[in-house]
């Protein structure tokens, strides 16, 4: 399990891949605290659990994009960046599509 991990940091290892993903975490973060009641779980069509989800996936798309790489193999896995920007990308699609 050790190498998939290693190799998806490595692959994700790249500067405009950083970029993107601090873009991302930047611009939903940026969305949250103009209008929370977009999010908000009584005001809009996001669930509870959504509402978690973006949070991880801000946080780990903050880690990834200002170049902090977690040494333990348990943190690597729990912040993943590929699961990170597909969750942020997604988000952003609901709410602009």
């Amino acid at each position: 399990m050790k190498p998939i991990i290693a190799k998806l940091y490595a692959v994700m290892d790249k500067g405009p891949l950083r970029a993107l993903s601090l873009i991302l975490a930047l611009a939903l973060a940026g969305m949250i605290f103009w209008d929370p009641s977009q999010f908000a779980a009584k005001t809009s069509e996001f669930e509870i659990w959504q509402g978690f989800l973006l949070m991880w996936a801000i946080c780990a798309g903050v880690i990834h994009g200002v170049g902090f790489r977690p040494r333990r193999l348990l943190w690597q896995t729990f912040f993943c960046p590929l699961l990170a920007d597909i969750v942020l990308i997604f988000i952003l699609l609901m709410r602009f599509a």
